[in-house]
């Protein structure tokens, strides 16, 4: 009888050595340099806001942040690497919405699970909107306007959109529908073929980033109808589509994970620091001008709850355009 006892003796010891030595690493992190994976190419404005907040946590934690690009598949290749690294502290994932929750409703199988793989750390920007945009030759000044013209010049009208992005498709889609209408939806694989064309005349109407169609209204080759927003967007007078459209409401955002596992230790750390990151007036303002904007880090709880209410939500528009996963 004494050698079951003398194995569990052992393995209670075991489990608790174990669970000390992890204790003590996460107390000591970090010790060497911590890799932000971003599922982007360089370049883009996810990828400039993740080295601007990887260069402020250099500062603050010691040790050097550096980027790992891993583009592609709408952020699946970045999101499988970062969810098959080791729980260490060592690995972070500057996760799109598309990754954390739009992909489920595209793909019927992905290589990693969304809710069950990543530990929440922190929001980096909770509003990320898409413009409606028209050819100034287009008589319309607003959403209503267009809704009205649309539905007085019936099969008139197209949209462009770009199809690596499922968010404006989805846009593009909830206004036909909610706004009765019956454009027809013209896919590009280029954002910038997408503009060259509709600036040109045809389509009509274009759905695109803020950062992206800012430049072309600025200069008088596009005008913005709307942004789709549930709220206005610092700098920019357009109305939300929500105001037409109650309930449109299609943001991206960004939020930093780690690898389910990871001390609670670190992710507490890294969030007090992502906290303190967000309050300074200078990123708020390069966030602005990339057209993306803040409410802060918020918690690791609050981080997870916006997540999986984002993926309700996503869950009923999916339903209701009858979006199919492939």
């Amino acid at each position: 009888m004494r050698y079951p006892h003398f194995a569990f003796t052992a393995l209670v010891s075991f489990v608790l050595g174990v669970g000390t030595n992890l204790f003590a690493r996460a107390q000591t992190w970090p010790v060497r340099p911590i890799k932000l994976i971003v599922s982007t190419g360089p370049g883009f404005a996810p990828d400039i806001m993740a080295r601007l907040t990887a260069d402020r946590l250099s500062r603050a934690l010691g040790k050097q942040v550096y980027i790992e690009n891993i583009p592609g598949a709408a952020g699946v290749i970045g999101a499988q690497a970062a969810a098959r690294a080791a729980p260490d502290g060592y690995t972070l994932y500057f996760a799109p919405a598309s990754a954390l929750v739009f992909n489920q409703f595209l793909y019927k199988t992905l290589p990693y699970d969304a809710s069950r793989d990543f530990t929440p750390v922190a929001m980096i920007c909770d509003r990320s909107p898409f413009a409606v945009v028209a050819v100034p030759a287009l008589p319309v000044k607003n959403l209503s306007d267009l809704i009205a013209y649309g539905k007085a010049n019936p099969g008139k009208l197209s949209y462009a959109v770009d199809v690596s992005s499922g968010f404006q498709v989805a846009i593009g889609r909830l206004l036909n529908k909610r706004g009765g209408l019956d454009m027809a939806e013209v896919l590009y694989r280029s954002t910038a073929q997408m503009l060259q064309e509709t600036t040109s005349g045809q389509p009509q109407i274009a759905i695109s980033s803020l950062t992206v169609s800012n430049p072309l209204v600025d200069d008088g080759r596009l005008r913005r109808l709307a942004i789709s927003s549930q709220v206005p967007f610092p700098g920019i007078e357009s109305p939300p589509i929500a105001q037409t459209l109650p309930g449109v409401n299609v943001d991206g955002w960004f939020a930093i994970v780690a690898p389910r596992g990871t001390p609670e230790l670190i992710i507490r750390k890294l969030n007090a620091e992502i906290a303190q990151i967000l309050k300074d007036e200078e990123i708020i303002q390069k966030l602005t001008f990339f057209g993306l904007a803040t409410s802060g880090a918020g918690t690791p709880e609050t981080t997870g709850d916006f997540i999986r209410a984002e993926a309700a939500r996503w869950e009923n528009y999916a339903r209701e355009l009858d979006i199919q996963a492939e």
